[in-house]
């Protein structure tokens, strides 16, 4: 690779990285729900970023902004604004690659599933259930102790 070319790859690589900061800086409160459900929605329709080599900066960027907002946020038991944006979360979450670039997030990406799957509404639950399926098969070996809490959970409903 000649160092102009290089040079050119680490300047896009800061731009991405900057992009993927911004979004992630404006999905806290005290952004505007509506503001917070544009940007989701924008993120879940553009989710092809995450088959790229990019995908290590996407979850690098969002994936602690995704976390927040659901382990922070209210579940919501209507439809509105709030709901959408928390529906949509989980349906990136599910919708991510389960590859080694996932791996270092896995076991917090299980913990915060299991605890939506008790505290959340019917249809965010379905999708904690789908995203720890495709966890612990695709993380066995790493997930082994994990499995006991979750068919504890099972065996209460």
């Amino acid at each position: 690779m000649h160092i102009h070319t290089f040079a050119l790859s680490c300047r896009s690589h800061a731009r991405l990285s900057r992009s993927l900061a911004r979004p992630s800086a404006r999905l806290h409160p005290p952004a505007a729900v509506q503001q917070r459900l544009q940007i989701v929605t924008e993120m879940r329709d553009s989710i092809e970023i995450v088959h790229t080599s990019e995908y290590g900066n996407f979850l690098k960027h969002l994936y602690p902004a995704f976390h927040k907002l659901l382990e922070g946020g209210q579940p919501q038991f209507t439809e509105g604004p709030e709901q959408k944006i928390r529906n949509m979360l989980l349906e990136v979450l599910n919708r991510l690659p389960n590859n080694e670039t996932l791996r270092p997030h896995v076991q917090e990406m299980l913990s915060l599933c299991m605890t939506l799957l008790e505290v959340d509404n019917e249809e965010n639950a379905v999708i904690c259930l789908r995203i720890i399926f495709d966890l612990h098969k695709n993380f066995r070996p790493s997930l082994e102790r994990e499995v006991e809490p979750f068919l504890k959970f099972v065996n209460r409903i």
